[in-house]
Formats: C-alpha cells, sequence, structure tokens
C-alpha cells in the first residue's frame, strides 16, 4: 500500500472519530429568585412560527432561531397577553446545516410553556438562563396544567438549588404565589 493511502485513510479515520463525538455544556443552578431578578417578562406561551437565519453575535455568525410566541397570561412585565412576542434562541437548521446549542430552551410549535424572558443587548428577546427559563405545560389527568421540566437542562450542575425543582411538578395556577414569594425573600 502506497504511503498516500494510508495518510488519507488516517485521516478519513480521523475524520469519522472527529464528527461522531459529541460535546455538552454545564450550567450554574438558577434559583428562582435569580430568574425573576434578571426577566424583564415572564410569561404563559405558545410558539406558533418560527425563522432561522445567521445573526452576528459578538464577532462571530451564528445560526439563531426567532420564535414567533402567542401570548396567553403574563405573570411579569409589560402585558403581553393577547398578543405575539418574539423570542430568539441559539442555533436551528437552515439549508441542510444545522447548529445545535446544548442547554437552550427547545420551544416546539404548539407546545405551550412557562417562559422567563430578558433582552439581550440588542434588545432581542431571549430565554434568560436557556434551559433553565423555560418550563413546558401539560395537564394532568385531573385538568389541571403542570409545569415540567425542559428538555435541554443535561448540563445543570446540581438541578436540585435550580427553580426547576421549584416549579417542575406544581400546577401552572400556583406559579403566581410562587413568584410572589420567591421576590418577597430576603
Amino acid at each position: 500500500m502506497k504511503p498516500t493511502r494510508v495518510f488519507k485513510r488516517g485521516l478519513i479515520l480521523a475524520a469519522l472519530a472527529w464528527a461522531g463525538t459529541a460535546s455538552s455544556s454545564t450550567f450554574k443552578p438558577l434559583p428562582l429568585s435569580r430568574l425573576l431578578e434578571r426577566s424583564s417578562l415572564v410569561v404563559v406561551a405558545t410558539p406558533i412560527a418560527y425563522s432561522t437565519h445567521f445573526a452576528t453575535l459578538g464577532k462571530t455568525s451564528r445560526l439563531v432561531t426567532d420564535v414567533t410566541l402567542e401570548v396567553s397570561w403574563t405573570l411579569r412585565g409589560q402585558d403581553s397577553t393577547g398578543k405575539d412576542i418574539i423570542v430568539r434562541t441559539l442555533g436551528g437548521t437552515i439549508d441542510g446545516l444545522a447548529q445545535i446549542v446544548y442547554g437552550e430552551a427547545r420551544l416546539a410549535i404548539g407546545q405551550t410553556s412557562l417562559l422567563f424572558l430578558a433582552p439581550d443587548r440588542d434588545q432581542v428577546l431571549h430565554v434568560f438562563g436557556m434551559a433553565q427559563g423555560h418550563f413546558p405545560t401539560a395537564p394532568d389527568d385531573k385538568g389541571d396544567w403542570l409545569v415540567t421540566r425542559s428538555p435541554g437542562l443535561e448540563g445543570v450542575l446540581r438541578p436540585e438549588l435550580s427553580a426547576v425543582e421549584a416549579l417542575a411538578g406544581k400546577r401552572l395556577l400556583d406559579v403566581p404565589h410562587m413568584l410572589d414569594a420567591a421576590e418577597a425573600a430576603p
């Protein structure tokens, strides 16, 4: 076998090994008080449309997805009930190119969620704390809507210290009282 073939085969194997690896991120837990402190808007909303495009973040061009949300309930911040708002998440797919951002909120069309939102430097809303500020909701067998865990929480260190532990499994109707208590705590 010629040396160039061995070299090429080695490069191909190295490329396949590199492509097969996955990476993830780790995040400090965000308690409910911190989510409230840093969020300018807390809503219950449902994604109804999205658009993925490139945006310059800092000095880097990245894929982002702008999600149009239909707001059904405003719990904190300027009343947006009955209005559509746009929230930006990192990553997405466009023209066969995909970018995954581990720990990002995964807003699915039609999935109503409790969201803690904050503006970035350009005043574009994003989910504060990424997946830690995203709580999908689902009805239980009694017809109560419950707050559930975001599917993007794999990298949260010590999740028992996060808002996830405070809110997951609670009735959505109880959340305003929990927010009041978290704001009143020293």
